[in-house]
């Protein structure tokens, strides 16, 4: 975003962002930019740095998403909220939709599910829509139009199953997929892609933005029916223990949101070392709610708004 219209696009959706989720009374969380832990998942990674204090060097993380200090906030009672905050990832590709900086947006509800989340995100879009139309002094509508393409926000979103679209396209089982590591090495190497020294998530992710998400609709939709083995801090999916109560939501092909229903039972996750984010879901477990959230990249939400193919 290096125009004066793209920060002007930004600066409204922002402050669009601020309007919406105060209407609806979430409180907004404002999150710490150092953070002395890790991140929570493991194949993120953060910058790092040293603050020089009188009884020595400290090492602290820049933050990679809000999510540490909203959990946090949760456990002391907050109550549903958001956040807009600075994020830095290190060791992420390159290319038009990656910054080593950007702007997520996150929120989450109380005794919520993903679904809910969902209808959140489809009604927030159309606002900030508006609001961007209201800025540019034309009369707010629905249509959206993209590297000439136009789409209707306001037609139904689709919920699509990865699972059937995975079995579809690759003419694998999923399940096994999923529960083995041959059959997903196998498939990679005839595609041609890179199986030496590849971990299973790298390969599935490999095959995943090669194989299936072209094949997305350019119209707004939300992917379910991820691997659990790749989401740890989601919950299980009661009736098929290898997927995930997980979503990710694209627009225009390109994916601008992942949310789930948030896992708070600790001993599912103990490969976290932060004990503050452990503490933190054991209180939230302790009281009895359950918990849904979303992390957006606003930035990719202004680029699509600008008709723009870079972030």
């Amino acid at each position: 975003m290096k125009d004066l219209q793209s920060y002007h696009v930004r600066e409204q959706i922002v402050k669009a962002v601020r309007a919406f989720f105060d209407q609806r009374r979430f409180c907004e969380v404002i999150s710490p930019v150092f953070n002395d832990a890790v991140p929570c998942e493991p194949n993120i990674f953060p910058f790092s740095t040293f603050w020089d204090t009188s009884q020595g060097k400290l090492k602290l993380f820049l933050s990679t998403s809000p999510e540490r200090h909203i959990k946090k906030m949760l456990s002391l009672g907050v109550g549903n909220c958001y956040c807009i905050g600075h994020s830095f990832r290190n060791l992420e590709s390159s290319g038009s939709l990656h910054a080593p900086e950007f702007l997520m947006l996150e929120w989450y509800r109380e005794n919520a599910t993903y679904k809910t989340i969902m209808r959140d995100l489809q009604k927030l879009i159309i606002h900030l829509k508006h609001q961007v139309d209201i800025s540019r002094k034309r009369q707010p509508n629905n249509i959206l139009t993209y590297q000439h393409a136009k789409i209707n926000l306001g037609d139904n979103w689709p919920v699509l199953s990865l699972e059937k679209l995975f079995s579809q396209i690759t003419k694998l089982n999923y399940q096994k997929l999923l529960t083995g590591d041959r059959l997903l090495s196998d498939y990679a190497r005839s595609k041609g892609y890179n199986v030496n020294n590849s971990t299973w998530q790298a390969l599935f992710d490999q095959v995943f933005v090669n194989e299936i998400e072209p094949k997305l609709p350019k119209k707004p939709c939300f992917l379910i029916d991820f691997p659990k083995r790749i989401s740890p801090l989601c919950k299980t999916k009661i009736q098929k223990s290898y997927l995930s109560e997980r979503f990710e939501f694209y627009l225009v092909g390109i994916e601008i949101a992942n949310g789930n229903n948030e896992e708070t039972d600790v001993q599912k996750l103990d490969f976290i070392k932060d004990e503050e984010f452990l503490t933190s879901l054991k209180t939230m477990r302790s009281s009895g709610k359950s918990y849904a959230g979303v992390g957006l990249g606003l930035d990719r939400l202004v680029m699509i708004f600008n008709d723009q193919t870079h972030i």
